[in-house]
C-alpha cells in the first residue's frame, strides 16, 4: 500500500493554452511532446473489484445510490492494492465526517509526487523563477488536475461516476491511460462536503420502499446548505478551508468542477462561458478553459451524446467571485465546469408529460444537437459525466507542458511586472480605522489567500492623501495582484440586459466595514512586509475600584463576542442610551458599561484579547440613561426546513456564542413561547406558510417533526409571544411575514414586483448607500453612512408614525456604492431597518439581508443590537450610575 503523503502537502494556480482541434478517440494516443516516461507499467488489477462487484449493482442504476462512507471505503480498498492510487484523510468536517483526498498517477509520479508539488510551486511564483527556468519545469513536471465531485449533495449522478473513473485509471492498460497518468496527476475529492452526502444519500436509500418523501428535505450542509461552494471569500467553513489549502498546496492547471442542474434544458453543459467577465479574471484561464470544453463538447458528440450547450445565458460566472469558481481562476487555473440535468427523486428516470423530446430543440451554435428522446436517466447522467471527465483529463495530458508554463508561471509573472487591467498600483488601508476587529478580518482573509501585505513605517503621502504609520499597502505588482484587485476594488456593472449569475461586487472592505482607498499611481512610503496578520495587542487598564465601571466602544461586530462572553457568566451589562466622555475618552451611544467586579474584568480580558478590541475603565459610570441587557437573553431562531438564510445565521450564532435554539413545531405546545424564548428570529425566507403549514407530515416520518406546520393557532401564538413582552427579528423576505402577524400597516412595499419588475428595478446582488440614526438602539454602533447588501429583498416606504427608522436609503445623491443598480428612485428615502411597539414587546425589521452569506459582517452589528436590544430594560440615569439595578426572574421588569 502506498504511504499516505497530501494532508502534509496541503493548494492551486495556473491554466491556459492553444485550442486543441484534433477530435480523439478515448484510447488514442493523445500526445503531441514526448511523454514523461516511457511506459506505464502494467496494472496489478486481479484483485482489484469493479464498482459492480463492490456496490453490489451497476453505477447509475435506476433507484440505487452508492453511499459516501462506502464510497470511501471503496477509494481505500483500490489504494491499497493499486501502486497508481493514493487515498489520504484530510481532515473532519462539520459534523465530524471524514474529508478526503485521492491522487491517481503513475506509480513514478506519485514517488516523486513532493518534488513534482516543489517544482509546481516554483512556476507559480515568477519572481523566484526565470522564464528559462520555468521551461525546463514545464518539461519536467507534470500539471495537477484537481477533480471535484458532489459539490451540492443532491446532485448525485456524479458522486457515482467517479468510482467507474478511479476504478478504470487503476485497471486499465491502454494508451489513452499511460498519457493520462505519466503527463499529470489526477487529484480527487470525492465530496466538497461529505456531510451532505451522508444526509442525502442515506436519506434515500432509508426511504426506499416506503410512501415517503425521497429527497432529504433539510439543510444538506448544517450551516450553508446548497450555498457550501459559495464560502469563498471569508472561508467561513472547514471544508472552504481544506479546499482553500489544496489549491495553495498543488496548484493545479486545470479544476474540474462537476455540477448538476435543472432538468428543462440542456443536458449537459460544458465551456465556453458566456457573458461578461472581470478584467481580473486571467485571458489564460478562459482560453484553456474554453480550448478543453470544446474538446470535451466534441467527444460527447462522437459518442452519440446529444444535448450539449455552451456559452449563451448559461453560468455567466465570472464577473465578481460567482460560483463555483471562487478563488480558482484568479490564481490562473483553468476552470472546467460540467452541468448534466438531473433526473426524478435523484435516481430515477425524467420523463416528458407529452412524449416529446426533453430540452430545447432549436439547434443553436451553443447547442448544435438537440437531445432527441423523452427520457433521461440516471445511468445517461453517469455515462455523460464520465466522458467530459475523461475528455477533460486527456486534453490536460496533451498539453501539460503548455499549462505549466502558460498558466502557472506566465499568469503570475503578468501581474507581477504589469499590474491588474485597471492600472491601479495599490490599495492603502489607512490605519485609522473605526474598527480594528474588521480590518484584521480583513488582511486575514488577504494572507489567506496569498496577497503579499506591507506595512508602513512612517507616515507617507499617496494621490494628495496623507495617511499615518501603521497604514497598510497592498501593492498590485505581485502575483496576487488580480485577486486582491477583485475583492477590494469598487465594481461597476455595465448596465446590460444579462445580470449577474450571483453577485454583482464583491467588494470585501464594504462588507466588513473597512476604509480602503485604490490609488491609481506609483508612490514612495517606507514599508515593512507584515509575516503574519495577527489580532491587535490589546491590555486591559488598571482595575477603577469598586465604584468603577468598565466600557466597550459598539462600533466593532467583534464586540459580540465580548458580549456573549459576559452573558455567559451572567454578569450586569448596561448600555448607554447616548454618548458620553471618560477615561479622556468620547464614547457614543450604545457603549457598553460593566460595573468593575473581578470577575467581570476576567472574562473582558479573555475575551477582549480574542478579537483585539480595547476595554477602557473609569472610576464612574456616566449618569445617563440607559438600558440593562437581560442575562442570558433566550434566543429562537426560526429556521424552517431547507432554508439557508436561516444555516448561515446558525453558523453566525454558534460562532460568536449566542445562547439559541431552534425553534421547534414542540415549542408551540408551551402554553407560552415566552417560557422558553427572550427573541424570535425570523431569517430570510421564512413565510407563513412554512409556519403554518410547514413539512407535509405524511411524507416525512418523527424525525422531522420540528419542522412540521403549527396551525393557525400556533400562528396566533407566535403574535401573543409579542405583546406578551418577546422580542421578534425579521430581515429580508420576512419582514412580510412579521409584518402579516404583527399588522404593521404603517409601512408598505417600496419596490416593484411581480412580472417584468427587474425590467424596473435590480440590483443583482449590490451593495447600496445607506444612512443610519445612530440614536436609534438598532443602529448603535453603526457609522453614519456605509453601504449595505441588496439582494432580492424589499425596501419600505413609511406611512404612518409608530415607527422607529433606524436605517433608511438617501434620498439624494449617486445611491449605489458597488455592483449594480437599475430604479434607484423606488429606494430613495425608503426605510429599511425599523423597530416597532406592539403590546409590551417589540418587533424589529430589517428589510436587507444583513447576514448574507455571512459577508456584511459590518450589519451583522444591527442584528445583535436587536437580539439583546428588545428585550432589555431601560434605566434612568441614577440607576446607570450605581450600576445595581437587576432583571426580576421574569425577565419583565427592573427590581424596585
Amino acid at each position: 500500500m502506498r504511504s499516505k503523503r497530501i494532508a502534509s502537502m496541503l493548494g492551486v494556480t495556473a491554466a491556459s493554452a492553444l485550442l486543441f482541434t484534433g477530435l480523439v478517440a478515448a484510447d488514442a494516443d493523445v500526445s503531441t511532446s514526448p511523454g514523461l516516461s516511457t511506459a506505464l507499467p502494467k496494472a496489478d488489477a486481479d484483485d482489484i473489484k469493479t464498482p459492480e462487484q463492490y456496490f453490489g449493482f451497476e453505477m447509475g442504476a435506476e433507484g440505487k445510490l452508492a453511499e459516501y462512507p462506502k464510497v470511501l471505503d471503496y477509494m481505500k480498498s483500490i489504494a491499497e492494492k493499486s501502486d497508481r492510487v493514493t487515498y489520504d484523510t484530510v481532515g473532519e468536517t462539520t459534523e465530524g465526517n471524514e474529508y478526503a483526498t485521492v491522487a491517481i498517477s503513475s506509480p513514478d509520479n506519485l514517488d516523486r509526487l513532493d518534488e513534482i508539488v516543489e517544482m509546481n510551486k516554483k512556476l507559480s511564483d515568477p519572481r523566484n523563477t526565470s522564464s528559462e527556468e520555468a521551461r525546463k519545469l514545464a518539461k519536467k513536471s507534470v500539471p495537477v488536475y484537481h477533480l471535484e465531485a458532489t459539490v451540492h449533495s443532491t446532485e448525485v449522478s456524479n458522486g457515482q461516476a467517479i468510482n467507474d473513473i478511479v476504478h478504470r485509471l487503476a485497471t486499465e492498460d491502454s494508451k489513452f491511460t499511460e498519457k493520462i497518468l505519466t503527463n499529470s496527476v489526477i487529484l480527487l475529492v470525492p465530496s466538497q462536503n461529505p456531510d451532505g452526502q451522508h444526509k442525502v444519500v442515506g436519506h434515500f436509500n432509508d426511504t426506499a420502499g416506503t410512501d415517503k418523501a425521497r429527497v432529504y428535505p433539510d439543510l444538506y450542509h448544517k450551516y450553508t446548505g446548497h450555498d457550501d461552494n459559495r464560502d469563498w471569500l471569508m472561508f467561513s467553513q472547514i471544508e472552504s478551508r481544506y479546499r482553500l489549502n489544496l489549491i495553495k498546496k498543488f496548484n493545479p492547471a486545470m479544476v474540474h468542477i462537476m455540477h448538476q442542474k435543472g432538468n428543462q434544458g440542456s443536458r449537459i453543459f460544458v465551456p465556453p462561458y458566456g457573458g461578461l467577465t472581470s478584467g481580473n479574471v486571467p485571458a489564460n484561464m478562459n482560453s484553456s478553459t474554453s480550448a478543453l470544453g470544446q474538446h470535451a463538447e466534441r467527444q460527447l458528440m462522437a459518442e452519440g451524446k446529444r444535448g450539449v450547450s455552451h456559452a449563451g445565458n448559461e453560468f455567466n460566472i465570472f464577473w465578481t467571485l460567482e460560483q463555483p469558481v471562487g478563488f480558482f481562476p484568479f490564481r490562473g487555473a483553468g476552470v472546467f465546469l460540467t452541468e448534466i440535468a438531473t433526473g426524478k427523486d435523484l435516481a430515477y428516470p425524467q420523463e416528458s408529460d407529452d412524449g416529446s423530446p426533453l430540452g430545447p430543440q432549436q439547434s443553436r451554435q451553443n447547442l448544435i444537437k438537440p437531445y432527441k428522446k423523452n427520457t433521461w436517466t440516471l445511468k445517461q447522467q453517469v455515462e455523460y459525466g464520465k466522458t467530459a471527465t475523461y475528455a477533460g483529463m486527456e486534453y490536460v495530458a496533451q498539453n501539460h507542458e503548455k499549462l505549466l508554463y502558460y498558466n502557472l508561471f506566465a499568469s503570475a509573472n503578468s501581474y507581477t511586472k504589469n499590474g491588474v487591467e485597471s492600472g491601479s498600483y495599490a490599495f492603502v488601508i489607512p490605519a485609522d480605522q473605526r474598527d480594528d476587529y474588521a480590518t484584521y478580518e480583513l488582511l486575514k482573509r488577504l494572507e489567506m489567500t496569498e496577497v503579499e501585505i506591507h506595512q508602513a513605517t512612517a507616515p507617507f503621502k499617496a494621490a494628495g492623501n496623507g495617511y499615518q504609520k501603521g497604514s497598510y499597502v497592498i501593492q498590485l505588482h505581485q502575483p496576487r495582484g488580480n485577486w486582491a484587485h477583485q475583492v477590494l476594488g469598487v465594481d461597476k456593472y455595465p448596465q446590460d440586459e444579462e445580470l449577474p449569475y450571483a453577485e454583482a461586487t464583491s467588494n470585501m472592505p464594504m462588507w466588513l466595514g473597512v476604509e480602503a482607498d485604490e490609488i491609481d499611481s506609483e508612490f514612495d512610503a517606507d514599508l515593512t512586509r507584515v509575516d503574519e496578520v495577527e489580532v491587535p495587542d490589546v491590555k486591559m487598564p488598571e482595575a477603577p475600584g469598586e465604584d468603577g465601571a468598565y466600557f466597550v466602544s459598539p462600533e466593532s461586530y467583534g464586540t459580540i463576542e465580548i458580549v456573549t462572553a459576559l452573558q455567559d457568566k451572567n454578569i450586569r451589562t448596561f448600555r448607554s442610551a447616548s454618548s458620553f466622555r471618560r477615561a479622556g475618552q468620547e464614547f457614543p451611544a450604545g457603549t457598553f458599561v460593566i460595573p468593575a467586579t473581578p470577575q467581570a474584568r476576567s472574562v473582558l480580558q479573555k475575551s477582549s484579547e480574542k478579537v483585539g478590541l480595547e476595554v477602557y475603565a473609569a472610576a464612574s459610570a456616566p449618569k445617563i440613561e440607559g438600558v440593562q441587557l437581560k442575562p442570558n437573553t433566550r434566543v429562537g431562531l426560526f429556521r424552517g426546513a431547507n432554508n439557508m438564510p436561516g444555516g448561515w445565521d446558525k453558523w453566525i450564532f454558534d460562532h460568536y456564542g449566542i445562547n439559541y435554539k431552534d425553534v421547534g413545531a414542540q415549542d408551540f405546545q408551551h402554553d407560552s413561547l415566552n417560557e422558553l424564548y427572550d427573541t424570535i428570529v425570523l431569517p430570510n425566507g421564512i413565510s407563513k406558510k412554512d409556519i403554518v403549514e410547514g413539512l407535509d407530515k405524511d411524507k416525512y416520518g418523527s424525525k422531522y417533526s420540528w419542522a412540521y406546520g403549527v396551525g393557525e393557532k400556533g400562528w396566533k401564538k407566535l403574535r401573543k409571544f409579542v405583546r406578551d413582552g418577546g422580542t421578534l427579528l425579521a430581515t429580508g423576505s420576512s419582514v412580510e411575514t412579521a409584518k402579516e402577524l404583527m399588522h404593521l400597516g404603517a409601512i408598505e412595499k417600496a419596490l416593484p414586483e411581480g412580472r417584468g419588475s427587474q425590467d424596473k428595478f435590480a440590483t443583482g446582488g449590490s451593495l447600496i448607500k445607506q444612512e443610519f440614526d445612530t440614536s436609534e438602539p438598532v443602529a448603535w454602533g453603526m457609522p453614519k453612512s456605509w453601504p449595505i447588501w441588496l439582494y432580492r429583498t424589499q425596501a419600505w416606504d413609511v406611512k404612518k408614525k409608530g415607527v422607529d427608522v433606524a436605517s433608511s436609503y438617501p434620498e439624494q445623491g449617486e445611491l449605489l456604492a458597488s455592483g449594480f443598480l437599475r430604479g434607484d428612485q423606488y429606494l430613495r428615502g425608503a426605510g429599511n431597518a425599523m423597530s416597532f411597539d406592539r403590546g409590551e414587546g417589540k418587533v424589529i425589521v430589517i428589510g436587507n439581508e444583513p447576514t448574507f452569506r455571512s459577508l456584511p459582517r459590518v450589519t451583522f452589528t444591527m442584528v445583535f443590537n436587536a437580539i439583546y436590544g428588545g428585550p432589555a430594560a431601560d434605566v434612568k440615569p441614577q440607576q446607570l450610575t450605581k450600576l445595581q439595578k437587576q432583571f426580576t426572574k421574569s425577565g419583565k421588569e427592573l427590581n424596585k
